[in-house]
């Protein structure tokens, strides 16, 4: 008989711990890759084309592994080793980029291998950022997962929109290359730390496995459980809308804005410092007005954000509109993550990440495939500048309408703070 390895150890008290800090330094590490990606594969892609769709379908790319992969993610991550899921998926990320980066070098960049690693990429991503969350709650007490969450916000945000944009529009003007170099080195780092994780394998039920099972169970979890089926469906809504709105959002960053790639870098450092005031924020927030209210704040305010910036032609404006839209939609982020961790049993928690992640995220290939049919639309009803901001003004009055919606439907006596699987219907 085979000793099972000893459990990780689980933070107590008001203590993070060390398996947390290691996975919030790998977390940070890799999103300033990704930071500085944000703003490399664009400028990249507007290198190779001018045209909105064909922009936007590298998007498309990047978010279909959402849609077609998240459900058979999901139960693979709750059987796997989480830290060996991290460190593959790191690792898998490095080799892609590095691959952009050899092909920039050697000349031989294209659009059609744009598409295939944007989509690759998002596949690991999808599985990356599944097992994260997954194995927080063995990482700390239940207890602490919001502070936990509330720390790993602040690391994406910082790292990821703050610092990494910025030092990716810098690396573009060096060369078009190095920022996927650098990239490569970040995936491969954050790779090396999260083998200091604690090594745990979920426990496996006796008798014989079936994902089509496994994933159906899943599925009733997350179907039977009102509040958390209610989030999802609001998320992917809202993601619907967003998606729309940032597909061509690197020109109108160049064409409206007239901005370089620094510049296009500073726009998301301001944002990020929105988001970690938001971050920072959230337990304040949800203290003195309620999970309820701090939701629909956040729907209202990215509302008001996107119509802003729809409007403007001013960099400074759009990026200080951009700050508070980040700094609501981080509230949102850490309050309803935290919740999902705190009711779903660890044994399920993988699978309803990933069913979680389907409807919220699968929606988001068609909003960018939108996103670029409404410009083009939009360009010959009303030239190209009107194009470029239809999108974007059509998203904030679609998000108007999900915050009536959410206003007239989001109960929160539904769910609470400490929520748990009693909150779940008993049709199963």
């Amino acid at each position: 008989m085979v000793t099972p390895p000893p459990p990780p150890p689980v933070a107590e008290g008001r203590r993070l711990g060390t398996g947390f800090w290691m996975l919030w330094a790998a977390f940070l590490v890799a999103n300033l890759g990704t930071g500085i990606g944000s703003v490399a594969f664009p400028w990249l892609a507007t290198s190779l084309t001018r045209e909105p769709l064909l922009i936007a379908l590298i998007g498309v790319a990047a978010d279909l592994p959402w849609l077609l992969l998240s459900l058979p993610v999901g139960a693979i991550v709750d059987r796997a080793d989480h830290r060996r899921v991290l460190t593959v998926t790191h690792w898998g990320r490095a080799v892609l980029v590095g691959a952009v980066a050899a092909a920039l070098y050697t000349g031989r960049m294209s659009l059609a291998v744009l598409y295939v690693v944007a989509f690759v990429l998002g596949t690991l991503t999808v599985a990356n950022e599944n097992a994260a969350q997954t194995i927080l709650p063995r990482l700390v007490g239940r207890n602490l997962l919001q502070r936990a969450n509330a720390r790993l916000t602040i690391a994406d945000t910082t790292a990821g929109v703050f610092v990494g944009p910025w030092v990716g529009g810098l690396l573009v003007g060096v060369a078009l290359a190095v920022p996927f170099t650098v990239d490569a080195a970040l995936f491969m780092i954050s790779g090396l730390l999260v083998l200091a994780l604690p090594a745990k394998r979920p426990e496996r039920p006796e008798g014989p496995r079936s994902m089509r099972r496994e994933l159906a169970e899943g599925l009733r979890f997350f179907w039977n459980h009102r509040p958390l089926r209610a989030l999802g469906l609001l998320l992917s809504a809202l993601n619907l809308a967003g998606a729309v709105a940032i597909a061509t959002q690197v020109l109108f960053a160049q064409e409206v804005l007239g901005l370089s790639a620094v510049q296009y870098g500073l726009l998301f450092m301001v944002g990020a410092v929105g988001g970690v005031i938001g971050a920072q924020g959230t337990p304040w927030l949800e203290a003195r007005l309620g999970p309820r209210r701090v939701l629909l704040l956040s729907l209202l305010g990215s509302a008001l954000a996107l119509a802003v910036v729809g409007l403007a032609s001013s960099g400074i404006v759009v990026a200080l509109a951009l700050a508070v839209s980040a700094g609501l939609g981080l509230a949102w982020n850490i309050i309803t993550i935290s919740y999902r961790q705190r009711i779903v049993p660890e044994r399920l928690l993988g699978r309803v990440n990933s069913i979680y992640r389907l409807i919220s995220w699968g929606p988001l290939p068609l909003g960018s495939a939108a996103g670029g049919l409404l410009v083009t639309a939009g360009e010959a009803a009303g030239g190209r500048e009107f194009g470029l901001r239809t999108p974007i003004l059509l998203a904030a009055v679609a998000i108007t309408a999900l915050f009536v919606i959410a206003f007239t439907r989001l109960d929160t006596g539904l769910w609470s703070r400490t929520g748990s699987v009693d909150d779940a219907d008993d049709d199963e």
